[in-house]
Parts: C-alpha cells; sequence; structure tokens
C-alpha cells in the first residue's frame, strides 16, 4: 500500500510540470498569434509602402474622375495617370503632393501663430515618419529615441570624446535602445510597436542629432519645450495628411492645390504682424 501511495505521489508531481506547461504555451501561442495580427495591421495601414492596400484606394480614386482633354489646367492629372499607369505607386505621388502642404502648414505655425520648433524640415519630416508608423506608435518610439539619446549624450559627455566619434557612439547607444524596444514589444504582445519598417526608424534615428544640439545649445527645460512644440506640429501635420478627403483632394485636382499652397506660402511671407501668441502675450500691454 504504502509502495502504491508512492508511486501515485511521484506521478502526480512527474505530470503537474507538463499540465503547467499547457498553458503558458497557449498564452504564448496566443501572444505571438496577436502580435503577427498587429503587425500585418500596421504595414496594410502604411501608406508609405509601395504594396499596401491604400494603393488600391487611391487607384480608385483616379478611376472616380475623368480629366477630359489635355488642357494647360489638367496636364498634370494626365501626368499623374500615365506614371500611375507605367507602375509608379500612387502612394509616393500622394505624399510628394502632401509635403508641400505639410510645408506650408509649419510655416504658417511658425509665423503667423508662433510655435518654436526645429526649424520646417524636422516637423515635416516628423509628419512623415508618424504617418508610415502610425500617431501612436509614432510617439512610442519617439519618445524611447529621445529618452535614449539624453541619455548617451550625458554618458558621452563624460567619456570626452571629439564630435564624430561621439555621436558614432551616441548612435549606437540609441540603435540598442530602439533595438530593446523592438524586441521587448514583440515579445510582451505588443506587435504594432515592433511592426515599424526601417523608413521611419531611420528618420527619427538622424533626427537625434538635432535633439542632441538643442539640448546643448539651450537649458533642459527649454530643449523640451521646443521638441513638445515640434511634435505638436508634426502630430497635426501627420493626422492631416492621414485624411481621406485630403489625399482624394490633392490627388485628383492637383494643380489647384499646388496653386494654392504656393499662394499661401506668399502671404505667409508677406506678413508682417505680430503672432497669435504674441498677441495673447501683450494684449493687456496694447490696451
Amino acid at each position: 500500500m504504502r509502495k502504491l501511495l508512492l508511486v501515485i505521489f511521484f506521478s502526480l508531481f512527474s505530470v503537474a510540470p507538463v499540465l503547467a506547461q499547457v498553458p503558458a504555451t497557449e498564452s504564448a501561442t496566443t501572444a505571438t498569434t496577436a502580435g503577427s495580427l498587429q503587425i500585418e495591421q500596421v504595414t496594410k495601414a502604411d501608406i508609405t509602402e509601395r504594396t499596401s492596400p491604400i494603393k488600391g484606394k487611391l487607384e480608385a480614386y483616379l478611376d472616380e474622375k475623368i480629366p477630359g482633354p489635355l488642357t494647360w489646367y489638367n496636364f498634370l492629372q494626365h501626368g499623374i495617370r500615365i506614371a500611375v499607369d507605367q507602375g509608379v505607386s500612387p502612394n509616393t505621388i500622394v505624399l510628394v503632393l502632401l509635403f508641400p502642404l505639410i510645408a506650408a502648414l509649419i510655416a504658417a505655425a511658425r509665423h503667423l501663430i508662433g510655435i518654436t520648433g526645429f526649424g520646417i524640415f524636422v516637423p515635416a519630416m516628423l509628419a512623415v515618419a508618424l504617418l508610415a508608423t502610425g500617431i501612436r506608435v509614432g510617439l512610442i518610439l519617439f519618445v524611447v529615441i529621445w529618452l535614449a539619446a539624453t541619455i548617451a549624450r550625458f554618458v558621452t559627455k563624460k567619456l570626452r570624446l571629439q564630435y564624430l566619434p561621439r555621436m558614432a557612439l551616441l548612435m549606437w547607444l540609441v540603435s540598442v535602445g530602439v533595438l530593446a524596444m523592438m524586441v521587448g514589444g514583440v515579445n510582451l504582445g505588443f506587435g504594432s510597436v515592433s511592426a515599424v519598417s526601417i523608413f521611419p526608424i531611420l528618420i527619427l534615428m538622424l533626427l537625434t542629432e538635432n535633439f542632441i544640439e538643442v539640448q546643448t545649445g539651450k537649458s533642459m527645460r527649454e530643449a523640451i519645450a521646443v521638441t513638445l512644440q515640434t511634435m505638436v506640429m508634426a502630430v497635426v501635420a501627420a493626422g492631416l495628411m492621414r485624411l481621406d478627403l485630403v489625399q482624394k483632394t490633392v490627388l485628383l485636382y492637383p494643380e489647384i492645390s499646388l496653386l494654392l499652397i504656393a499662394l499661401f506660402d506668399v502671404y505667409v511671407g508677406k506678413y508682417v504682424g505680430l503672432r497669435a501668441l504674441e498677441w495673447a502675450k501683450f494684449r493687456k500691454i496694447s490696451k
């Protein structure tokens, strides 16, 4: 009897670990499947990819409107359709048409409203990166890179290296931080974070030098303020580029959209009055 009880006892202990592994394996499989679905969804929603389903949507927009006979006011419409028929991605054409709009809005935000930031090129490139990744995922990626660059700046500062080797080491540290985020994200079930293509990652990493220069020339408080205002402009621009109405308008009416953007740039350049934030700041004095 005692031997029989010992056999049953050891049998239970030998089977228990196997039973415990089944839910763990099932949960791991579920997390992997969820991560794969998130990666697939993010990839499909990326307008910067040539093979994205958005490409078919843009081609459908082109089929909705027939430009008619070739004239001086629809030559771009004919050119776009010929290029698409020859294999040019409509996603690329839409991004090229949207970029002047984004640059004009960023210039207006700085010149008319008074928002500061990293010039005009950096917010525009950040907007394209956020468009490729999605705003939520792009912000997570930006925060990780910004924190990694800030920590790397303090580390490299103590080593007293020359500028180019110091920036190379800084990029090394930023790359390690991005890699850790991507590996950790896919293992924790956040596949959308790990689905980011190399294009927006390279944009954010190349802009690291701008972040470091601002931190070096200004106080930490000023650097954070400039960074946040840059991100606000980039988020608004990315949200605007994601709108189907905006994409459809610039694709079907490229001549009108480009002309209006150019006229708006001239208007902004001619404006010499107070900015909106300056009006709010000096309102009491003006009274």
